[in-house]
């Protein structure tokens, strides 16, 4: 069984996770998504495009509307708009808060 990281468990990412993927469990391999792509860009920011990529590679996910709603829940930051307006980046606001979350939410 994985560690979870206690000390994050009180931060706001932590609880924005958990209060979000309480209600919308589904989007459970989305935020895992989001925490590679974070990852994989050191965080300089991502595309939801490349969350969908990601998500549909690990989880089979086909399709969601967009990442606003992790927004909404303080989970990602939107940072800029490329590609005439039509391409928005993000970040996670806090990667190890979050990463605690889905720890615990995986192993609830």
């Amino acid at each position: 069984m994985a560690t979870i990281n206690t000390e994050s468990q009180g931060s706001p990412g932590h609880i924005a996770t958990m209060r979000f993927l309480r209600d919308r469990p589904e989007w459970l391999p989305v935020v895992v998504a989001c925490l590679v792509e974070a990852s994989r860009t050191a965080g300089h920011g991502f595309a939801g495009a490349w969350v969908l990529k990601e998500a549909h590679r690990t989880s089979g996910v086909e399709w969601f509307p967009n990442l606003r709603p992790l927004v909404s829940a303080g989970i990602l930051e939107r940072t800029e708009v490329s590609r005439g307006g039509k391409r928005a980046y993000y970040v996670l606001r806090d990667p190890a808060g979050v990463g605690a979350a889905v720890q615990r939410h995986s192993a609830a």
